[in-house]
């Protein structure tokens, strides 16, 4: 039977966890019960022993199995869904008291595997400490009753590093071989990644030489040859700027990883320089209207990440343009832009054969989109003077600005080929330098899963 105090109690419990919400939310302070379940997992949890019936202090107790999302970080219900069971908890705790819980410890924490109820009814009761019998998982990460999940993520990421660095300089002896390194990285599985470049780079020397070389050779061969210029070049970047929380070793490990799907991509293995790379992220990284307008493009449509001038070879390759047009100056200043228009002539080249019924050589269609598609929109761009005021962006990227304009206006109209492309350059001439891509910004933010169902319609209309 329920009684009246135990509700006074519910009540008086839900009060507080509402004002400890509060207090947490606007000091930013965690104040969710962590999930045993993910601490096992991140801390690769495996030896365990039972340690029998124990006196714990409450304020240890962090977590849960599987009410972890019923109480606060100081086990107060979060809601009424618990309030039935919580009130028989604490009528009994009132009369007879209950029996132990039962508990996870790790670290220096613990974590409820049975009494969840008991646990905040004996918190709600001003109880310091509660009677458990306690089951111990070893760690060598140290959790304090403080962390929340992403502190002991970083901690646990902080000791495998820890790991595998002693591990990386026990087997290569770069740190004797040359003392003046400072090889140091933030993310797990980067000194294993880099042993696996140095193990590559012996092998190729080894091919080039026809003849077995010593370990200790190669690495240092590696190191000068292979590390340190690559480590210069990002020097001369300047790109850690954008970065101040990573090291010059973890740039190393990103070109690494980055230059793979590069080459995977163009399917040229060598031949992206390691400065187009950092290109690359540069312009992952950049602010400016164009960049992000394009970013939409890249979230909506499987766009290829190349670096801009290997994109633009890719593209001149494919269509043959600097032979069919050889004055043509088609340049873009965000990757993805050369793949959107590759696919503004293969639909003029498809719109074409169905209009005269007969199969057009690639050619004979990339020379009619530029003629008759490109060029007008172009010099109505000229005429109007556009690119003065746009320095930052080239003609190219203004004929793509009309086309994706067109696409929006006609699409919220419901008017397909009835906005003319005059009024598009006119628009773009009254508006701000940075005024129409901020507005196709925010277009395509509302509409961009719509983006790569109607993009064929969009071209198809620009075409017409």
């Amino acid at each position: 039977m329920l009684t009246p105090e135990s509700g006074k109690d519910f009540a008086s419990a839900r009060q507080h966890a509402l004002f400890e919400e509060w207090i947490n939310f606007f000091t930013g302070r965690p104040n969710d019960l962590l999930s045993f379940e993910e601490i096992k997992q991140n801390l690769r949890l495996q030896d365990s022993a039972y340690k029998g019936l124990q006196e714990v202090e409450l304020d240890k107790i962090v977590g849960s199995t599987g009410r972890y999302r019923d109480f606060t970080r100081s086990f107060l219900p979060k809601n009424r869904t618990t309030e039935e069971r919580w009130r028989r908890v604490d009528n009994v705790a009132l009369t007879e008291g209950f029996p132990p819980v039962e508990l996870y410890k790790v670290g220096d924490v613990y974590f409820v595997r049975d009494g969840n109820h008991r646990v905040s009814v004996a918190r709600n009761n001003k109880a310091k400490t509660i009677e458990a019998y306690v089951i111990e998982y070893k760690t060598a990460v140290p959790i304090s009753k403080d962390d929340d999940i992403e502190d002991i993520r970083s901690k646990m990421d902080a000791l495998l590093i820890a790991e595998e660095r002693e591990e990386f300089f026990k087997d290569t002896q770069l740190d004797k071989l040359r003392p003046e390194q400072e090889i140091n990285f933030t993310e797990p599985g980067r000194y294993r990644l880099v042993k696996d470049h140095i193990a590559f780079h012996k092998f190729l020397k080894e091919t080039e030489c026809h003849c077995e070389i010593p370990y200790e050779q190669a690495v240092m061969s590696w190191y000068d040859t292979v590390y340190v210029p690559t480590i210069e070049t990002i020097r001369r970047s300047n790109i850690l700027v954008d970065f101040p929380d990573r090291t010059e070793a973890d740039l190393y490990a990103w070109l690494l990883l980055h230059r793979e799907q590069f080459e995977k991509e163009i399917k040229a293995l060598g031949y992206v320089p390691n400065e187009d790379i950092i290109e690359q992220l540069r312009r992952e990284r950049a602010t400016n209207s164009f960049a992000l307008f394009m970013g939409l493009f890249r979230n909506s449509e499987d766009l290829r990440s190349l670096p801009l001038n290997v994109e633009r070879a890719k593209f001149l390759d494919e269509t043959n343009l600097d032979e069919v047009r050889p004055h043509h100056n088609i340049k873009f200043t965000e990757s993805g832009c050369y793949y959107l228009t590759k696919r503004h002539i293969d639909i003029h080249k498809y719109l074409k054969e169905v209009e005269q019924s007969r199969a057009i050589p690639y050619e004979e269609a990339v020379a009619s989109w530029y003629d008759n598609v490109y060029m007008p929109v172009i010099e109505l761009i000229r005429s109007h003077n556009l690119p003065a005021k746009y320095p930052k962006n080239t003609e190219s990227d203004l004929y793509l600005w009309v086309v994706s304009r067109r696409e929006a206006l006609e699409s919220d109209r419901l008017r397909m080929s009835q906005i003319l492309t005059e009024a598009l350059i006119e628009e773009l001439e009254s508006e701000s330098a940075s005024g129409p891509v901020t507005r196709l910004i925010n277009y395509f933010s509302q509409k961009k899963s719509k983006i790569s169902e109607d993009l064929e319609k969009v071209t198809a209309t620009v075409l017409s």
